[in-house]
């Protein structure tokens, strides 16, 4: 039964739920206070050090805290350092850094979004200081970080008690279904567009109720005045600050539907598992080596860097390591990647770990005697079969030089990796099906994730 009107006692239940659920997210005054004490100190640290060297910078706490939105347990510290605009980008970088570094004491790791910011922690909480230019209008940008304070301004003047509640609602709901934050890990719904949606429609279940409904093209407006040139793709949020831009860029497909599908599946059957979802019982025995199917688990040692760049490096290297092998013509089910420090992981389900012994390879069309004569003779050493022709096109079998699928995960210069994964490279170790497993197995967050890889059913579905 789906909820609504005519389900009183559903209705109740939610509601119970929904407080349950709010109570969790809301912060202690003392959480709050230590939190904002930081940001004070923090704040009062900047400007003395800007004074120090004769700088003009405005610190301005940013992001969740500010908003009043964070989650308890969860609370971190965006902290920007606005400069003058006549600074300009080129000197941003340079001069903001060296400020942050300062102020970090010499603890901080130096981190990327569009430029670079540093981050450090004190007292066990997440601080990251952020270079940006104080412009006249989000419009006005010069970096992408620029607009931030408008957001700030934006969201702070449409939220109230209840409406900050519901965002809490909304963000701890997208973490249960696991499609929150917009970084590379995830690309799923930032805090911001959490934000922006409970606006739109004004409460955590409006916007369940109205996300049920989505299929893509999905254009979300908040601001009387038309998008420009956003964009287009499954999912726009105009930003209400800069009708430029698609506040939900970093949306990917999966992540869309599986929020759709969740808020669908919420209405029907409404749990807390929503919101704090069971980890599934790890099976007896992973199936692989004895059904056709194999794993491949590659593992790499990087250096320390910051998790939204080995994320990024993750997703893509396991991307270019795919697609290589998929082109050599083993047929790669599925892959997965994680991170658990000091390892970082590539795991790869095929159907088999050697390739055929011959491959047919496609010459050219019959038109051209000279390619033909080329192509016979680079192939002619190892032909099995052949030529012959196939529509209007030569064609030969030959034998194949390598088969295992462990000597092709050794070309890395064939591969599209990223730069750290590139250098840590060559000190991988490869595990196949069992050693694979009992790699897994020894590391309880590694165990843990994988297991809902395997599994693949989402915790939240009834």
């Amino acid at each position: 039964m789906r909820l609504g009107r005519s389900d009183p006692e559903l209705t109740n239940k939610v509601e119970t739920l929904l407080e349950e659920v709010k109570k969790r997210v809301t912060p202690a005054e003392t959480e709050r206070a230590k939190l904002m004490d930081i940001a004070e100190e923090l704040k009062e640290s900047v400007a003395n050090e800007a004074k120090k060297v004769g700088l003009a910078v405005q610190p301005l706490l940013v992001g969740s805290l500010a908003k009043d939105t964070w989650l308890s347990g969860e609370g971190d510290i965006d902290l920007f350092m606005l400069f003058p605009p006549a600074l300009g980008r080129g000197n941003l970088e340079r001069v903001g850094l060296e400020l942050a570094e300062r102020v970090a004491q010499g603890r901080g790791v130096k981190a990327y979004a569009e430029h670079p910011y540093i981050r450090f922690y004190r007292n066990g909480v997440k601080i990251d200081l952020v270079p940006a230019l104080k412009v006249e209008a989000a419009g006005a940008k010069i970096t992408a970080v620029d607009r931030t304070p408008f957001h700030l301004t934006y969201v702070n003047s449409k939220l109230n008690t209840f409406l900050r509640g519901e965002v809490r609602l909304l963000k701890r709901f997208m973490k249960g279904i696991e499609v929150y934050g917009s970084e590379a890990r995830t690309l799923g719904f930032s805090g911001y567009v959490c934000e922006l949606l409970t606006i739109k429609y004004g409460s955590f279940m409006n916007v369940l109720k109205n996300v049920s409904t989505w299929s893509p093209p999905t254009l979300i407006t908040l601001n009387s005045e038309p998008a420009q040139n956003v964009g287009g793709g499954h999912l726009v949020v105009v930003d209400p600050t800069d009708a430029h831009r698609n506040a939900a860029a970093a949306v990917c497909l999966e992540a869309y539907a599986t929020f759709i599908a969740a808020s669908q599946n919420f209405l029907e059957k409404p749990s807390i598992r929503h919101f704090y979802p069971d980890q599934p019982e790890t099976p007896d025995s992973f199936h692989y080596g004895s059904n056709g199917k194999h794993l491949l688990l590659i593992q790499f040692q990087l250096p320390p860097i910051v998790d939204e760049t080995i994320w990024s490096e993750l997703r893509s290297s396991c991307r270019g390591i795919k697609e290589y092998l998929n082109r050599l013509g083993f047929s790669i089910r599925d892959t997965w990647f994680w991170t658990s420090q000091p390892y970082s992981y590539i795991c790869l389900e095929v159907d088999s770990l050697e390739l055929q012994e011959t491959q047919t390879r496609v010459g050219p069309r019959v038109y051209s005697r000279q390619d033909f004569e080329r192509f016979v003779s680079k192939n002619f050493g190892r032909a099995v079969r052949g030529p012959w022709i196939k529509d209007d096109k030569w064609m030969l079998e030959v034998s194949r030089e390598r088969r295992s699928i462990l000597e092709f995960v050794d070309d890395e210069q064939k591969m599209d990796l990223g730069p750290h994964i590139r250098s840590s490279y060559p000190t991988k170790r490869v595990f196949v099906d069992r050693d694979a497993v009992e790699r897994i197995n020894l590391d309880p967050v590694l165990l843990k994730e994988f297991v809902k890889f395997y599994l693949k059913k989402p915790a939240w579905l009834s």
